[in-house]
């Protein structure tokens, strides 16, 4: 009866049983001892043992299985990291069990090395699987993954090839440790010589060890061989769907990742595969990728039911998704009321805030989060999003605050931070603060390169803009579609019109950079400088009829109103128009081309219809800090 309990887990009625028996023997302790350890309840683990030794013999305490599910609760009960009460603990047993000659045992002395290690001391660790007298799989296997989870991957794998030479029959858990040693350090060749003797023994089919498999390969960015990995899998458990399910997004098949997910509640009653946190949290992510945030919303409700939504990496994915697509008070509440809130849950609802405008409030969060006891320092994600608030305001006092925070993070030469400090500087006007950046880079990124481009052709300098991408493309470097897009900049305010389309014609050909709308708005704002309307249009008129949006169209409305091009204009204002009913734009350009031309009357009608249909034109505005210690920003309008 007490094993029969334990084994449903139902501690709290075995406790009761074992106090009413009329005799205890080991056998009995040692049950309810295992039951503790599987629980991680190393504090009633310890009750039940001292209580063991102060009403029976030393060696009953000593007896190899009572004193290893002692051992394997202590373990349980460790952090991964330096846990000074859990060593003083596997310290003490160690000496009760060498006192009583119980180190000896291969049960004894593989459950203390596990308890050393996790409790942050391989080396003592190493120390006893060296000194152990016999060694079996579960010894190897132990001493396998305590290696890989402490970040000695090769050494993990040294230990594996001794493991099978000294002539140990490997199982599924020693493969599947070494298979997560090969995983964590990318070694894609060594995983794969594993993953054939798994095959030749029929183990890769397995669910463990298929799982490690999946992730190896997913890891390795080889998603065809992880979906044949999980493929092979007779009933998938959850770790196999969460796996297929994050190898689909991670591939961008955000669709397939849903469509998985769906097969996986289909088939839950069948076999038992709950989704769990993991699971929810790729499949929200999915959602953000693709714009749905409804099927997000009803992801929510069914985590909420399940009493997953407060878990830290779904909370992370649900503020993400909300505020990626403005849903700032759904993001917050959320954010408000997940228990345990990390670095990506800060930098998350920061960026939320930060992308929608909210300066101020993304400046609240962040110092909130200074002051937060438990979230360790910023990281890249939450610093870039608050220099890009910076960068839109030209708020170049807090974006120099937070590049000082950046070098005592360690920060300021991570790819992103660096772009983001360049980008502040330059839209702040000070393209010599951003060339300091850009000259102390440790090594060589597009992203940089792209945002010193952009930051010279926004300013002008177009000489140096076309020279920084020359230059960038003689030291290797792939230009992107931003890149293209502050290369046609300069061209157009160069007046290098040939140039520019030049680079229009080499991007795909030379490049491997299909032309989007925004290029095609580039060129067409260049042409329409050069007086060429004829030409822009026809460009327009080459380009695919769903990219043809009101980009490009605003771009040949403006040329053709700076140089009275009245039948062009008119065609182009109706096909802004059509594609932004409610802009102001198309009426205020029409307005003026009619203006300029002296038809008054028409250009009466124009405003009169904007009126008609509700159309306001939004007032231009700027900002000024003012002040001296306590300053403000002062806004004003004409």
């Amino acid at each position: 009866m007490l094993k029969q309990l334990v084994r449903l887990g139902k501690l709290a009625e075995a406790r009761c049983l074992f106090d009413a028996m009329p005799h205890r023997d080991e056998v009995a302790y040692a049950t309810l001892l295992t039951g503790y350890a599987a629980a991680a309840d190393f504090p009633s683990a310890m009750t039940l043992f001292s209580r063991l030794r102060a009403s029976s013999p030393p060696h009953a305490a000593a007896d190899p299985f009572v004193l290893s599910p002692v051992l394997k609760a202590c373990a349980s009960a460790a952090t991964g990291g330096a846990d000074a009460g859990t060593l003083l603990h596997a310290a003490a047993l160690h000496a009760f069990a060498v006192r009583l000659s119980a180190a000896s045992s291969v049960f004894v002395s593989t459950a203390l090395a596990d308890a050393y290690a996790k409790a942050g001391r391989l080396e003592l660790a190493l120390r006893v699987f060296d000194e152990m007298p016999y060694k079996n799989v579960v010894s190897w296997t132990t001493l396998v993954a305590s290696l890989a989870r402490a970040g000695r991957r090769h050494d993990a794998l040294r230990r594996f090839a001794e493991m099978r030479a000294s002539g140990v029959a490997c199982d599924s858990h020693a493969y599947a440790a070494a298979l997560t040693a090969c995983a964590d350090a990318g070694l894609l060749p060594r995983g794969r010589e594993v993953h054939a003797i798994c095959a030749k023994l029929g183990l890769d089919a397995v669910p463990y060890v298929a799982n490690t498999l999946a992730t190896l390969y997913a890891r390795c960015g080889d998603f065809d061989r992880t979906l044949t990995a999980v493929s092979r899998m007779g009933s998938r458990d959850v770790a196999a769907w969460t796996t297929l399910i994050a190898s689909y997004l991670q591939t961008g098949r955000a669709e397939e990742a849903i469509e998985a997910f769906v097969r996986m509640l289909r088939d839950e009653s069948s076999n038992s595969a709950s989704p769990n946190e993991y699971t929810f949290s790729a499949v929200i992510a999915a959602c953000a990728n693709i714009e749905r945030v409804c099927l997000g919303e009803q992801l929510h409700a069914q985590a909420a039911q399940r009493g997953l939504s407060h878990a830290r990496t779904v909370a992370n994915s649900l503020v993400k998704l909300y505020g990626r697509y403005g849903r700032l008070l759904a993001a917050a509440d959320v954010f408000r009321e997940s228990i345990v809130k990390d670095v990506v849950s800060w930098s998350a609802i920061i960026s939320g805030f930060a992308q929608e405008g909210f300066s101020e409030e993304a400046f609240a969060l962040f110092s909130e989060m200074r002051h937060h006891s438990s979230c360790p320092r910023p990281n890249e994600f939450t610093l870039a999003s608050l220099l890009s608030v910076c960068a839109s305001a030209a708020a170049m006092d807090a974006g120099c605050q937070l590049h000082a925070l950046a070098v005592v993070a360690g920060l300021e030469h991570h790819a992103m931070v660096r772009s983001a400090l360049i980008d502040m500087y330059g839209k702040s006007g000070s393209m010599s603060d951003a060339d300091a950046v850009f000259c102390n880079r440790a090594r060589d990124d597009v992203i940089s390169w792209t945002a010193m481009i952009v930051g010279h052709a926004e300013h002008g300098h177009s000489k140096e803009a076309l020279g920084l991408f020359e230059e960038m493309c003689h030291v290797g470097l792939k230009p992107d579609h931003v890149t293209f897009i502050g290369v046609l900049t300069a061209c157009s305010h160069a007046g290098e019109v040939e140039l520019g389309l030049r680079y229009l014609n080499a991007m795909n050909k030379r490049y491997g950079v299909e032309p989007a709308k925004e290029h095609y708005g580039c060129v067409v704002d260049l042409l329409g400088r050069a007086g060429r309307i004829h030409e822009a249009r026809e460009l327009i008129e080459r380009i695919a009829a769903d990219e043809r949006d009101g980009v490009v169209w605003t771009s040949l409305l403006r040329a053709c109103a700076a140089r009275g091009a009245h039948e062009t204009g008119k065609k182009a204002a109706e096909r802004v128009m059509e594609a932004e009913p409610w802009g102001s734009g198309a009426h205020v350009a029409m307005a003026n081309l009619y203006a300029s031309k002296g038809q008054w009357r028409e250009a009466a009608q124009e405003r009169h219809l904007m009126k008609q249909k509700g159309v306001v034109k939004g007032a231009g505005w700027s900002s000024v800090e003012v002040g001296g210690d306590d300053r403000g920003v002062g806004v004003f309008v004409s």
